[in-house]
């Protein structure tokens, strides 16, 4: 999907929906290939870093997507020039449907960090907190000229990958209702929130009417709707 011509208008993603970008606000629109968006990010931080700007560039993929050569090129090439660039491997356990162990013979995919010359992090991608102050210091590495960072966020898919995948043949719904309910991110985030004495029920609710108009649920209408 090409960047529009009307610099004011985001890319809104014609031929897949979730591949926009926005011009504006540095997004720029992924391609439809798994990984190629890794070696990419490398070359716009090059970019970045070749022209002076103070910026950071930030792009993610699943652990399914470690497994393409686009990987390697991209990190490897990211940490000979020291790069501005954080990878974030968003480890759902299962790329489509394939579990980790049957992908690589490795507990992390950070581990592949050290054969780069990079930082490998592990973080508990279900813990809201945890990501922010990992991806805070890779942020602080990257601004410091210190080079590119591989953040592996171990989390969790809730629904099928697609339409197409009956994700029962390959986990069980006990599993599936776990990371629903339990050990959801918000979920985790709002227990802690209250544990701390930063929120509690009475406010949750408040904000909870608040956002949906006093109890009522509103809908936007999408492009077309009528």
């Amino acid at each position: 999907m090409p960047w529009p011509n009307d610099q004011t208008r985001p890319a809104e993603g014609a031929r897949c929906r979730p591949h926009w970008g926005h011009i504006r606000l540095n997004v720029v629109t992924q391609s439809s290939p798994v990984a190629t968006q890794i070696p990419q990010a490398a070359g716009i931080a090059y970019a970045t870093k070749l022209r002076g700007e103070d910026a950071v560039t930030y792009v993610s993929f699943g652990e399914g997507g470690s497994s393409k050569g686009d990987f390697h090129e991209g990190l490897n090439f990211a940490a000979i020039h020291r790069l501005p660039v954080i990878f974030v491997c968003e480890n759902n356990r299962y790329a489509i449907s394939v579990a980790q162990d049957k992908q690589m013979a490795i507990a992390n995919v950070a581990d592949r960090a050290a054969g780069y010359g990079m930082p490998g992090i592990v973080v508990d991608g279900q813990d809201v907190l945890a990501v922010y102050k990992a991806m805070q210091e890779a942020v602080g590495r990257a601004r410091h000229g210190e080079g590119p960072t591989l953040i592996e966020a171990k989390t969790y898919r809730i629904v099928p990958h697609s339409s197409d995948d009956d994700d029962r043949l390959y986990r069980s719904r006990e599993e599936v209702e776990y990371y629903r309910t339990v050990n959801d991110p918000l979920n985790r985030l709002r227990t802690y929130l209250f544990e701390q004495g930063v929120a509690d029920q009475e406010d949750a609710g408040r904000r909870r009417s608040a956002r949906h108009g006093g109890g009522q649920r509103r809908h936007g209408l999408g492009r077309g709707s009528t």
